[in-house]
């Protein structure tokens, strides 16, 4: 066994309602003033009041910024810095988008500069400030992980920020938050966690106890996953959908990702697309061209999903995205064909693609694009 290093710095709340555990976190640290980072349908869906409420209920002094957009822009990060300065505490309420805006605003608040100043790896230069993430999704992970995803629209990419002291400092996972998310959002976002578990578990930096979460990850989405999209109600599915999706964020925050990742984030760049329906488009192709790659890996994957062997493990995740609903191919989200070379260059300069088990060279790139058409 290859040596590794696991830490997890952020305190895990999860079940049913674990949102009511948001006043002892707070009184236990003594933090009396807040800033809710959220974005107006988590206001309209109503979840945004559940949490004023228990705020108001504590004498917590709180503001409220629900300028979070999909696929979080620079400016629309900074444009709450306003509002964050002077608080103790950032309350990240939403998805992934509004938990990463919530950490780009930590470092900004904390270290001043701007959000591209902490592009790349442990370019933040120390501590921020407390940062407790409430998803209201289940997919992206965000409130385990020391990352954030930022679009820079002028660059036509989607940049990361990865840095430990990004991570928040609690997690608050309520299954019950979820109830309300569309079939159509549920699908997508957990096809984003099932991608972090299987890249996770097959990367270059793959490692024992990533693997294990990453597993655990696989097999329950795979069998919880279509119920939360058929009857968001059903919250047995919900819960275990949330906990594979904490799983797998824990996963890949240590083992990262790879090739499915890479153009999940050009086509995010490019085209303001939502991340789970990138990812769920890009898996199986990235799959069938790692496969000689780790063998054994997909094997066992192919197990977890029910299927005798590697390639109809493949074959399951693409049957998998049909079932619950996902479009199959590019064409179907109005994606110019033409542009098949620009998305295989914004590919490659992508992080993610520094771990991928097989090396990727700019023609393969642009033969996997090319069949996402």
């Amino acid at each position: 066994m290859e040596p590794f290093s696991f830490q997890l710095p952020t305190k895990v709340v999860f079940g049913v309602g674990a949102l009511g555990n948001l006043g002892t976190e707070l009184d236990e640290r003594g933090w009396r003033s807040a800033l809710i980072v959220t974005d107006k349908g988590v206001r309209e869906a109503g979840l945004l009041a559940r949490v004023e409420e228990l705020l108001r209920a504590l004498n917590v002094d709180y503001a409220v910024y629900d300028g979070v957009v999909p696929n979080p822009t620079v400016r629309s990060i900074e444009a709450g810095l306003p509002l964050a300065r002077g608080r103790e505490v950032l309350i990240a309420l939403g998805g992934g988008s509004a938990i990463d805006t919530a950490k780009a605003l930590n470092a900004l608040r904390t270290h001043g500069g701007h959000v591209l100043d902490w592009e790349g790896h442990e370019a933040v230069p120390g501590p921020c400030g407390p940062l407790i993430a409430v998803p209201t999704t289940a997919g992206t992970g965000s409130e385990v992980t020391p990352i954030a995803m930022v679009s820079a629209p002028e660059r036509h990419q989607k940049v990361p920020l990865v840095s430990r002291h990004l991570a928040p400092d609690v997690a608050l996972v309520d299954p019950t938050l979820t109830v309300s998310l569309p079939p159509a959002v549920t699908a997508a976002t957990g096809m984003d966690a099932l991608t972090h578990a299987i890249e996770a578990a097959t990367t270059l930096t793959e490692q024992p106890l990533a693997d294990l979460l990453a597993f655990q990850a696989i097999e329950r989405l795979h069998e919880f996953l279509p119920r939360a999209v058929r009857d968001g109600r059903d919250l047995e599915a919900r819960t275990q959908v949330a906990f594979a999706s904490l799983l797998a964020g824990m996963a890949f925050s240590h083992a990262w990702v790879g090739l499915a990742h890479a153009i999940a984030h050009a086509l995010g760049g490019l085209y303001d697309l939502p991340h789970g329906l990138c990812c769920a488009l890009a898996l199986p192709v990235a799959m069938e061209y790692n496969l000689e790659a780790k063998p054994d890996k997909y094997q066992r994957i192919a197990r977890l999903l029910g299927q005798p062997d590697a390639e109809a493990g493949i074959a399951r995740v693409r049957a998998l995205t049909r079932e619950i609903g996902l479009p199959q191919s590019l064409r179907e989200l109005n994606v110019p064909e033409h542009d098949v070379e620009r998305i295989a260059e914004l590919a490659l300069l992508d992080g993610s693609i520094l771990f991928n088990p097989r090396e990727v060279t700019p023609e393969a790139m642009t033969a996997l694009v090319r069949k996402l058409f």
